[in-house]
């Protein structure tokens, strides 16, 4: 992959990724997850990160807004 993933989401509880990431799947967003596996196997020494592409990053964010998943807030540096 020659762009790298722009993270939209951090989770601290895996059962919160699913929902997540199957409502912007659902629109059409394809996403990676990152750090699942440490958190599961390790414990919560790291926030589970929710990735997109580039190209995806602010139908992503206008979307987890829409869903109810974050507010514009979440969004501002």
């Amino acid at each position: 992959m020659d762009k790298e993933l722009v993270t939209v989401k951090t989770f601290s509880f895996p059962a919160d990724v699913a929902v997540v990431q199957s409502f912007l799947e659902m629109e059409g967003i394809e996403v990676f997850v990152k750090n699942m596996t440490t958190h599961r196997l390790v414990g919560p020494i790291c926030d589970i990160e929710m990735q997109v592409r580039p190209e995806d990053c602010e139908k992503a964010k206008k979307a987890l807004i829409e869903g109810g998943f974050s507010t514009p807030e979440d969004f501002e540096s």
